[in-house]
């Protein structure tokens, strides 16, 4: 799950004996179970998400399982986050070469992360295409590569700011999600 600041997250945490579970539907089995931590980040004091725990025992008939919720501008198992991902984007909207979009976009990795960020979000254009068609038609411009259109409708139906961010605030899903 994917909020927009910290006081929705500890509003929702707040509230967890109340909540089902998202994996086995059980009530009043959620409790906190610590924090991932991001230690390339100043802000949000190296926390990168917050992890909650389906709590199985004899007398709660939970699951086990433990799922997180995050901040919008955190992307689950990257080491950079929505804003420089968007950084990225732009930069290969302008540059239309990889090597010059990573470079522009400042991420502090291995070019070779850069080749293969490209290659997953061609993987996953299908499922983007699909949640943006939901939130807004296509734009009218039909020329260049289908994954620049689709950049570019994801520019027009989010609108300012980070679009990346605000995608996964709307759909609740990974923008780098392949289902």
């Amino acid at each position: 799950m994917f909020f927009r600041s910290k006081a929705e997250i500890e509003r929702f945490l707040a509230s967890l004996y109340l909540l089902r579970c998202p994996f086995c539907g059980a009530v009043g089995t959620l409790i906190r179970h610590g924090y991932i931590r991001w230690f390339h980040s100043p802000e949000n004091s190296g926390i990168r998400a917050w992890r909650i725990r389906c709590k199985k025992s004899p007398r709660r008939q939970g699951c086990g399982r433990t799922p997180s919720i995050r901040l919008g501008d955190c992307l689950p198992r990257r080491c950079f986050d929505a804003r420089q991902l968007w950084a990225f984007i732009q930069a290969l909207l302008k540059a239309r070469s990889i090597k010059a979009a990573w470079e522009r976009a400042g991420i502090p990795l291995s070019l070779d992360t850069g080749y293969r960020l490209y290659r997953h979000l061609g993987q996953c254009q299908s499922v983007l295409r699909t949640h943006l068609f939901a939130r807004a038609p296509p734009p009218k411009v039909k020329t260049g590569a289908p994954l620049f259109q689709m950049f570019t409708h994801l520019k027009e139906a989010f609108g300012r700011g980070c679009p990346v961010r605000a995608y996964q605030e709307h759909f609740q899903r990974s923008f780098l999600a392949l289902a």
